[in-house]
């Protein structure tokens, strides 16, 4: 075996080994973040809403997000959309709806309606927007507006994820938020400091989970 065969052979050796203890990971394409949200009883959280405070909203995407409205619930009940977005609320129950929010950000009321409304609404202001429905008092629904690039829902399993294009652009803090924690006007920043070797964060947050409500309560109450 010559020199330059052995040369060669001790190269791959070393960037074997560099790849399996994460040396290089992090140089090889786009870093993708992946972030676990737990209630306090350690059961996976969906709704949960992810910010990565890197990247302001520069132009507002062109596609319309959708709540829609199936069995007298808003579906989904959280959505995130960015600042200057349109939303729409289609309804695909067999009966009709009113949907209305006294928010802050934005405040409308559309008019007793079947299938589609009219034109979409937009939410050109960050902060969050409560809906309700004038005929349905339990139906509750939340649009989240972001001013930021990076903005996220987690799923059934509690998890979302972000693809950056390094590493390196990873915040130092991130924002949650959840509309049954014990603060629902208010976001948690949370250190990525934490950030485990294989691109997960894990994330607790106390909450209050609603039962069951008939008859009207108040927006935004747990």
């Amino acid at each position: 075996m010559n020199l330059y065969v052995r040369f060669m052979m001790l190269v791959l050796a070393f960037a074997c080994a560099c790849t399996s203890t994460g040396v290089m990971a992090q140089s090889v394409g786009p870093a993708t973040i992946a972030i676990r949200v737990f209630d306090q009883n350690g059961q996976p959280l969906d709704n949960a809403v992810l910010e990565l405070p890197i990247a302001p909203v520069q132009q507002p995407p062109e596609e319309v997000a959708i709540i829609d409205q199936i069995s007298k619930r808003f579906v989904p009940m959280v959505i995130a959309v960015k600042q200057g977005q349109q939303v729409n609320f289609p309804n695909n129950d067999n009966i009709r709806h009113h949907v209305y929010s006294f928010s802050e950000i934005r405040q409308f009321s559309t008019e007793l309606y079947a299938d589609i409304p009219g034109d979409p609404i937009t939410f050109d202001k960050a902060g969050i927007a409560v809906l309700g429905c004038n005929i349905h008092d339990s139906m509750v629904g939340y649009i989240f507006v972001s001013p930021w690039q990076h903005v996220a829902v987690t799923d059934a399993t509690g998890r979302a994820t972000f693809a950056l294009g390094d590493i390196s652009n990873l915040p130092p803090n991130l924002q949650v938020w959840h509309p049954w924690s014990t603060d629902p006007e208010q976001r948690r920043e949370v250190s990525t400091a934490e950030l485990l070797a294989d691109g997960e964060l894990a994330i607790t947050l106390t909450i209050n989970r609603p039962e069951q409500v008939f008859g009207f309560r108040a927006l935004g109450q747990p």
